[in-house]
Order: C-alpha cells, then sequence, then structure tokens
C-alpha cells in the first residue's frame, strides 16, 4: 500500500510554519510497511485542494489529509474532499449535539458556525475527536482510503490512532525490517561514490541518505510479503555489504548522537576531556554537556576567543601566534595542550578557525578550521575547509573535533591506557 500526506492549511505555507504530523504519520505507516511517497502543503484554497486530492487518489491506495476541519470559512477540506470524490455532504444533527455537550462542558453556548463541523462526507465514518471538536472521517472508496484528520497534533494523533489500528495496520500486506547507520567524517558524496554500486542494485530493500552538517545517515528499509524473517535477511545482506566499505565512519547503528557516543565511550574508559574553542564559540562544550551523564567525563573548557586568552591562560606561545598565526594547526595543538594540562584531563580538544563571513586572507580562506586531540603520548590535528554559513562552519567544525575523540578512543587498549595502532603521532590531514 502507498500512502501521500496533504498538509492543509494557508499558514503551512509561510517561512516559519512548519507540517509536523506528516513526520509522525510516516513513521506509524512505515512500521506495517506503508510507505509515504509523497507529502503535500496546500493553501486553504478549493480548486488547488480538490485538483490535489483528486489527483492523489489516482495515485495511491492511502491518502491522509490533516487541518482544515474547523469551523470557520477558510476550513474547506470537507468540501474539497467531497467535490473530487464527487460525493455529497451530509448534514448530522447527532455530530451537532455532541458538540453542543463538549461546549456545555466548558461551560458555555455552542457558536453557531461550529455546526458546519457536523456535515459528513456521503459513506465516511465518523471518528470522535476526544480532544477536540473536529471530528475525523474515514473513506473506503474502492480503489483509495481517504482519511481527514484535524491539525492539532493532540487532536489528530488519537484519531488517526483510531483508524490505524482498525483499518490501516490490518490492510498491510508487508513485513518490513530496517537498519541505520549513523556516520561521521566523511561527506554525502563520498558516502555515495563508496557504496553506490551496491545499494542501486537493490530494489527492495530501499537505501536512503540523510545529509546534516557533521553527520550521514543511512537507512536501509527491506520489505516482504512472505515473513519478518525475510525482510530481515534481505535488509541485513545489504547493510553488512555497504559496512564493509563504510565501517571506519560509523559511530552508531542506533537512535545515539556523535556526542552521546563519546560521552558513553569516555564513560567506559574512566577517561576525561576538556576543550579549548575559539570559532566554535562554546559550542563544542555544549553539544557534550547536553548528554546527561556527561559531568562524568566532562570537566569544562576555555573560550579563547581573543588572542590574550590564549596565550595568557591556555599557554599559547607569543611566537607561535606571531609566525603562524592564531588559525593555525600549530597554535591549535598548544590550545588542546594547554587546556589538557590547566583542568587536568586525559584528553585536551581544541577549536580554533575562520567561521565568516569574514576575516579570511590570502593564505586563510573562510572556512578554514584547525582541530586538534592532545592526550598522553598522543596528538593528532586536523584541518579542514569548510563550506557554509558561519552557523555550519561552527557546527561542522564540532562534530570534525568530537570525530577526532571518537578516532583516538578506537584506538586505545580496552582499559584505556594507550593507543593500539603504531604510531602515537598521526598526521595533519588538509581536506580542500
Amino acid at each position: 500500500m502507498r500512502a501521500i500526506f496533504i498538509a492543509v492549511g494557508s499558514e503551512l505555507l509561510d517561512l516559519d510554519r512548519a507540517d509536523t504530523n506528516s513526520l509522525y504519520v510516516a513513521r506509524r505507516l512505515r512500521e506495517k510497511g506503508i510507505l509515504m511517497d509523497m507529502k503535500v502543503v496546500v493553501g486553504d484554497h478549493m480548486d488547488n485542494l480538490s485538483w490535489i486530492v483528486k489527483r492523489a487518489c489516482q495515485r495511491a491506495q492511502l491518502v491522509i489529509l490533516s487541518g482544515g476541519l474547523g469551523p470557520t470559512e477558510d476550513d474547506i477540506t470537507r468540501e474539497a474532499v467531497a467535490a473530487a470524490l464527487k460525493k455529497r455532504l451530509i448534514f448530522k444533527e447527532e455530530i451537532v449535539a455532541e458538540l453542543e455537550k463538549v461546549f456545555k462542558r466548558r461551560g458555555i453556548t455552542m457558536p453557531e458556525i461550529n455546526a458546519r463541523q457536523a456535515f459528513v462526507i456521503e459513506g465516511a465514518e465518523v471518528i470522535a475527536n476526544p480532544a477536540g471538536t473536529a471530528p475525523g472521517m474515514y473513506l473506503d472508496d474502492g480503489g483509495c482510503k481517504v482519511l481527514l484528520l484535524p491539525g492539532p497534533p493532540n487532536e489528530l494523533i488519537p484519531i488517526f490512532e483510531a483508524v490505524y489500528e482498525k483499518y490501516l495496520a490490518p490492510a498491510s500486506n508487508y513485513h518490513i525490517y530496517s537498519r541505520t547507520f549513523k556516520l561521521t567524517g566523511i561527506s554525502e558524496s563520498e558516502t555515495d561514490a563508496r557504496c553506490a554500486d551496491i545499494y542501486r542494485k537493490y530494489r527492495n530493500p530501499v537505501t536512503t541518505i540523510l545529509a546534516s552538517p557533521g553527520v550521514i545517515e543511512l537507512h536501509f528499509l527491506g520489505r516482504s510479503r512472505n515473513s519478518p524473517d525475510d525482510a530481515r535477511r534481505l535488509t541485513d545482506e545489504l547493510a553488512e555489504k555497504v559496512r564493509a566499505r563504510l565501517a571506519d565512519f560509523i559511530f552508531a547503528e542506533k537512535d545515539m548522537s556523535l556526542p552521546e557516543v563519546i560521552v558513553e565511550e569516555l564513560q567506559k574508559r574512566h577517561l576525561t576531556l576538556a576543550v579549548a574553542e575559539s570559532c566554535s564559540g562554546g559550542g563544542l562544550g555544549q553539544q557534550i554537556t547536553n548528554v546527561a551523564g556527561s559531568s562524568q567525563v566532562f570537566l569544562g573548557g576555555v573560550i579563547a576567543y581573543a588572542n590574550s586568552l590564549k596565550t595568557g591562560i591556555l599557554g599559547v606561545r607569543e611566537a607561535t601566534l606571531k609566525k603562524y598565526g592564531a588559525v593555525s594547526e600549530a597554535t591549535a595543538g598548544e590550545m588542546a595542550a594547554g587546556v589538557r594540562r590547566l583542568c587536568r584531563a586525559d584528553i585536551g580538544l581544541a577549536i580554533t578557525g575562520i567561521a565568516g563571513p569574514d576575516g579570511e586572507t590570502a593564505d586563510k580562506p573562510l572556512g578554514l578550521v584547525c582541530m586538534h586531540l592532545s592526550g598522553e603520548n598522543f596528538d593528532k590535528g586536523v584541518r579542514q575547509i569548510f563550506s557554509g554559513s558561519r552557523e555550519v562552519v561552527k557546527t561542522r567544525s564540532i562534530y570534525c573535533a568530537l570525530n577526532l575523540v571518537r578516532e583516538y578512543l578506537n584506538q586505545l587498549s580496552a582499559d584505556g591506557k594507550g593507543p593500539t595502532g603504531p604510531s602515537n603521532e598521526a598526521p595533519v590531514t588538509s581536506d580542500k
């Protein structure tokens, strides 16, 4: 079964408003192997909405609409769906009676305009709304099932769940199984280049790549009409082939962020971390302290934006700043060593860079960031040039620095006493 979601409301077309109902609905549908092919936002315009509904019903087996079921003149979902399906609207006195009871419990008389909510599409089942006045409707129009839901999430969810359990879940004839890889230290394009030849051979499972600053997610969704084991087998087969290509970049296979993984691994090894930040302005420390339990491993940090703080607090040498500049591998290295020494931490982590939109020089472009990790008998620096806005550069810098910690911890022996790799001196890398 394929589904299309239609979010109704002119306010959703504004820049500061977003539809979130479709995310909830898509997740619940996917649990039963029902895939959402498309979601559309339509303003409060009768002809546009009717046109979209008509074509959605021709294309999908399930069409779900949210919003536009209120009592005001711009609530036209009932009328638009009826027109698209060539159905009548039937006035139900019993709905009016129920609405009057709702308002009476609130201690007020029902406004006359609310009687508009008693119009029901011919052949539709009315679904009671326990949290509001707009009832939902469910209609099986032969080749397509249509579900009308109110817009507020607290009203939409109980109505959707009632229809989901009664009609939608039993209608699904697929078993599904999904897996997820979360990656860092690699770009979206490089991820695709490394494994596209594998997943392009598979129509089932379906592979989806999601990219955000610093993190790439690979989602695999397998479906089978036969059994859950068959769906699992298909998904695992593809996922393990991809894992072989990307193992060095995978930091989680469950719903965990990179900071959560870092904190958990530091806790396992009984190691502590301190940070020195310049261009990231405290964002690195914030990401770490957002994780519950981080106080066990995170000692603190220094936001050394001015050079005077780099030298006065972190111990960066004036000669280093003069020769290499504040944004340099050498300065990042001395910042990391300085904060490690200052806080008496096992690991010192530093970021210094040019986040923009100004500050570039002939040899130091916008987006240039140097990150460095200082550990016991271990130093590693990374030099990167990140594209994007000031905030994007800062976010990518933070995740790149966290990835240094991840790589360092992966090299440690189980007791956390030292790297197991062949050398404690790692080269500075550059990605231009």
